[in-house]
């Protein structure tokens, strides 16, 4: 799906569709070249600071 549509977090695999639901869930990333897409992990994993490859510390 195009960015802005669905963004799932490869951690802990919640899922979240729509704008208003990716940025409540995710948040956005500022490319730096006009475009903004969904932050790969959720924000409940990047606050725990879950990593690529180790287990999931919010699940």
């Amino acid at each position: 799906m195009p960015y802005g549509e669905y963004a799932q977090c490869p951690c802990c695999g919640k899922t979240a569709y729509g704008k208003d639901d990716i940025e409540q869930e995710f948040g956005y990333r500022n490319m730096g070249d006009g475009r903004y897409i969904p932050q790969s992990y959720c924000r409940e994993c990047r606050s725990a600071h879950c990593e690529a490859g180790k287990p999931c510390k919010v699940k």
